[in-house]
């Protein structure tokens, strides 16, 4: 709570000083969630297939996730956005019901300088931004082990067609990594391998909207290709392009004083272009939730405490990652368990 408090605090302390400096916060947020994940991994028939229900013995891991994003309008600079994001996993490893003391976490930070422009029926934002990720382990996790940077530029286009949100970002990429750094698995090989620096590009493809709105709830749905070309230094590193293409479909009820329920089955499959093999995610997430605004002088503040549960959770893989490359096709099954809350503050 001390944290929350804090967090608002500065939210409306970094909007008060950006009105007296002819600058204009635009919107701030705080996210916070915990999640347990469970496998059927106890006792003699245990296959890691299967719900194996809420036992002690089947945690398979924790993670603790705290994210914070602001932007910034800049009104003495040509109009451009300044926007900020900062997310902190941890990770806990369990065997045998049981924590092993071994932490592992990794640091977010992107910031882009961004300008919008509007012709016609076609939304332009053009970024030029950073990102910088770290990975760190031991029993503190203060031992970085990795980091992984990358500079990018480019366009992204929108348009709506029939009530459709239809979206395209390219952009040129120039990254770096070192030691264990792969930032989000889009390179197949990390700085230990040599990967160290090299050029690529992004590619995202999506569409959403509602297929469904009415009093009895909304039925919607979106659509995400990414596509993330990288070709690093050194003779033995292979130009390659990672795959990442996300179907989803979700159903929302009606607020009731506040109070909300959803179900989304989710479909992720991905693979890298330089290797053989691919994995595939199956998911289906339900929970319920609780939205209230407050509005104030300087916008609307807004808590969203949340809980969502993955009855069905399905993860194959063939030569891919967790697999140690093994052309073998393999298929776990886990739940998991999160529960968290969102503040966020849109300015006036």
């Amino acid at each position: 709570m001390k944290k929350l408090l804090g967090l608002l605090a500065f939210m409306l302390a970094t909007v008060s000083f950006a009105q007296t400096d002819q600058d204009i916060v635009k919107n701030a947020y705080f996210d916070q969630d915990f999640r347990v994940k469970y496998n059927d991994q106890y006792g003699d028939k245990a296959n890691h297939i299967g719900n194996g229900g809420f036992k002690k013995k089947n945690i398979k891991g924790v993670k603790s996730r705290t994210e914070v994003g602001t932007t910034l309008g800049l009104n003495d600079e040509a109009g451009l956005n300044a926007s900020l994001l900062y997310k902190h996993e941890v990770f806990g490893e369990f065997e045998n019901g049981k924590r092993n003391h071994f932490l592992q976490a990794t640091d977010l930070v992107d910031g882009n300088l961004s300008k919008d422009i509007t012709w016609g029926d076609l939304d332009t934002t053009t970024k030029l931004g950073v990102r910088h990720w770290t990975n760190k382990e031991g029993k503190r996790h203060t031992k970085t082990n990795g980091e992984s940077n990358e500079i990018y530029f480019g366009p992204t286009f929108g348009m709506n067609v029939l009530g459709q949100n239809i979206k395209t970002t390219l952009e040129a990429v120039y990254f770096g990594q070192r030691q264990s750094g792969n930032q989000d698995n889009r390179y197949y090989r990390n700085g230990n391998d040599g990967a160290r620096n090299g050029w690529g590009a992004n590619l995202s493809l999506g569409t959403d909207g509602k297929l469904l709105d009415n009093n009895f709830g909304t039925i919607s749905y979106d659509v995400t290709l990414d596509h993330f070309l990288r070709d690093a230094s050194g003779k033995n590193n292979k130009s390659n392009v990672r795959l990442d293409y996300t179907v989803g479909v979700g159903y929302d009820t009606p607020s009731f004083a506040g109070f909300y329920a959803f179900v989304r089955p989710e479909n992720e499959w991905s693979k890298h272009t330089a290797t053989d093999g691919y994995e595939n995610e199956f998911t289906v997430w339900t929970g319920f939730g609780y939205k209230k605004e407050f509005d104030t002088s300087v916008g609307t503040i807004t808590v969203n405490p949340s809980v969502r549960y993955s009855p069905v959770n399905k993860l194959t893989d063939k030569g891919e990652y967790w697999n140690n490359g093994s052309e073998k096709k393999t298929t776990v099954e886990n739940n998991e368990l999160r529960a968290g809350v969102k503040v966020s503050l849109d300015v006036k």
